[in-house]
């Protein structure tokens, strides 16, 4: 509970690797897969478990298990869900060293379907996103190109090149940032490129991440060799940001309204950054309106922070008494139990 600070639910799941809110945040499913333990042998495949819970009780609503490949050192594969929210799609083991689709039901937890990957050229999937606009096409992102598959038909859709697997709401645009530099936009249907944002220049092999922020006006992108986040505008790739961070980057988000930035950093600090476009009269009502701006900042956060004290010290009081008239309730009809008995 956010106001008395209580934990309402707590149990353990051993592995815990994903987890996702579903049903407008009214339940979480967790996605878990057994760790590997240090100087043991692990076995060459294990099994994955999905529990989707309620919240706040935590009760659970359904479990389905699949089988994953156990190899150190790789990264477990994410489920993804359909735009449509109707099925969750996982990327599992199959016979040799094949993989599969399975779908499941995210009403139920039932298996829909068991689909092998046989796609010529595709080797290995690194993961899969789940296309907007689209519910029965899932990405699958490997290597230098992403395949598109439909699993309502089992069949490739096409063939994108050069696509990272980003795109925008709609679908229609992708980027592409290799790691050796450069970084360009991609109409996803045709997969050509439409407009570059960084030429490609040789600045060495560093990892990077780049994604749209949520309006989908502004591309970010993170280079670890620099370690700078440069903001482009998508629609003319115009830079209106270089910012240089202070550590080695390990998250990123957008804000709902697209107006700023979240940064997660090694060293453990958290920085939200404005996105200062120039060209945007709002933004600069947004920049005059955050509480850096303002000189009584400090004042105003004390007298919020002193009126939430009260209310949570209110509820605690109100839950003190509720606890309180139950157990004395529980006591008064014990003693006219008691007394009735005697009688």
């Amino acid at each position: 509970n956010r106001i008395t600070e209580q934990v309402l639910f707590k149990e353990e799941q051993q592995g815990i690797r994903q987890i996702l809110l579903m049903d407008e945040g009214s339940k979480i499913l967790v996605m878990s897969k057994p760790p590997i333990i240090a100087g043991i042998e692990p076995p060459p495949r294990t099994v994955a478990t999905g529990i989707l819970r309620t919240i706040p009780n935590g009760s659970t609503v359904y479990s389905f298990e699949y089988p994953v490949r156990n190899v150190p050192g790789v990264n477990f594969k994410d489920v993804v869900i359909t735009c449509d929210s109707q099925m969750i799609v996982a990327l599992a083991a199959d016979k040799g060293t094949r993989e599969a689709l399975y779908t499941f039901n995210s009403k139920t937890g039932a298996i829909i379907s068991k689909i092998p990957l046989r796609i010529p050229g595709v080797k290995d999937v690194a993961n899969m996103v789940a296309m907007p606009q689209k519910a029965s096409h899932v990405a699958l992102v490997g290597g230098e190109k992403v395949t598109l598959f439909d699993i309502k038909n089992r069949k490739v859709v096409r063939t994108i090149p050069k696509w990272g697997g980003t795109c925008t709401k709609d679908g229609k645009y992708g980027l592409y940032a290799p790691t050796r530099g450069g970084l360009e936009l991609l109409e996803l249907k045709r997969g050509a490129s439409v407009r570059t944002f960084i030429p490609r220049v040789a600045e060495g092999v560093f990892s990077v991440i780049c994604m749209f922020n949520k309006t989908d006006e502004y591309v970010l992108y993170y280079h670890s060799g620099k370690k700078t986040i440069r903001v482009f505008r998508t629609i003319d790739a115009e830079m209106v940001a270089n910012y240089k961070v202070q550590a080695e980057l390990t998250a990123i988000e957008s804000t709902d309204d697209g107006k700023c930035i979240v940064l997660g950093t090694v060293d453990g600090c958290l920085s939200v950054l404005a996105i200062a476009d120039s060209t945007k009269p709002e933004m600069k009502e947004f920049l005059k309106a955050l509480p850096s701006r303002d000189e009584t900042w400090k004042k105003k956060m004390e007298k919020i922070k002193a009126t939430k004290r009260f209310r949570a010290a209110g509820s605690i009081a109100q839950v003190c008494i509720q606890l309180y008239d139950s157990i004395s309730g529980g006591d008064d009809k014990e003693k006219q139990q008691m007394a009735d008995g005697n009688g």
